[in-house]
């Protein structure tokens, strides 16, 4: 008898606990953000696969205990055709995370440098390229290498040999904007466009290096990238800024208020684009957000498409 009422305690033990610890792991999985904190409590749970896009070589001196390493270049290489930087196919991409370790079931943690805007948005691109690709549940790590460092947590330098995944791509062409799209959408009055690149480059006295022309993309609507993290106030890390302040920063933008409204972001190769689908997306909760992966390196190259110099964007009603 006792030892039925022994067996039945701790039976209710494990349940309680499992009530507690698994939610909280589900919970996290549908999160676009976790914490270092939250990371370095869970880095032996079961389906976590962490994923360090920063170069091999920073990668190799030192990481997160347990990730493995694909580098950003891999998430958006080259395409040499179109002249710009573009998603990989999906059966290319499919290999790339099954080498990884990568399953359908899989809670993947994407986490960079974390150190600037630069590298915040490559965890946030790599993001974008996974959640397009099919998978439900990954998240970005907060503040990236350089928080988890500034915090005195464990790294090493020891390459994990994963089993290989069983993660399949499946384009999800709700995610991402084609050329054709962008042109299509030109003279749609209902359609937003969001520029993430520096006010000097919307304003077209800028231009990056490889980008053909001076401008913008008509009635684009401003939102450097540079404004919604933390990076660099007292030497802080890429933290993403608070819902609160992202919310006064899109609304003082000119970003429509309404989140069923149809949104395509670029910038110059689309790494700060991937940034500002996580922010709009994914924490702000708007439901139709593109990201144009050709972005300006592609649009500007082609004279017959219109942009526009010495004028800032509309603001959105």
């Amino acid at each position: 008898m006792k030892k039925n009422l022994l067996q039945s305690a701790i039976f209710m033990l494990l349940l309680a606990l499992g009530g507690i610890i698994l939610p909280a792991m589900a919970t996290a999985a549908n999160d676009p953000l976790v914490s270092t904190e939250w990371l370095a409590k869970n880095l032996q749970a079961k389906d976590l696969v962490i994923i360090d896009v920063r170069t091999e070589t920073n990668y190799g001196v030192g990481h997160i205990p347990g990730s493995v390493n694909m580098e950003y270049n891999g998430w958006q290489p080259q395409d040499e055709a179109r002249s710009c930087q573009l998603m990989p196919p999906p059966d290319v991409f499919t290999k790339m995370m099954q080498a990884l370790g990568v399953n359908e079931s899989s809670h993947v943690v994407i986490y960079d440098h974390g150190n600037s805007i630069s590298d915040a948005s490559k965890g946030g691109t790599a993001l974008w390229v996974l959640k397009t690709m099919g998978h439900q549940h990954v998240s970005y790590l907060d503040g990236g290498f350089t928080k988890w460092t500034f915090e005195g947590r464990d790294i090493d330098n020891v390459k994990p040999t994963p089993a290989a995944g069983n993660f399949t791509a499946k384009l999800n062409t709700g995610k991402v904007a084609s050329l054709d799209d962008v042109k299509n959408k030109l003279n749609d009055k209902n359609m937003v466009f969001v520029d993430a690149r520096s006010p000097e480059q919307h304003f077209g006295v800028e231009k990056r290096s490889g980008v053909k022309r001076f401008g913008h993309i008509p009635r684009s609507v401003p939102l450097p990238a540079d404004y919604l993290t933390n990076a660099g106030a007292n030497r802080a890390p890429a933290t993403i800024k608070s819902r609160e302040q992202l919310e006064q920063i899109i609304k003082g933008a000119g970003l429509p208020m309404d989140k069923n409204r149809e949104i395509i972001v670029y910038c110059n190769s689309c790494q700060l684009a991937g940034l500002e689908y996580l922010v709009l997306h994914e924490i702000l909760g708007y439901k139709n957000v593109k990201v144009y992966d050709g972005s300006m390196l592609e649009y500007a190259a082609m004279e017959e498409l219109p942009l526009v110099k010495f004028a800032w964007g509309h603001v959105t009603q």
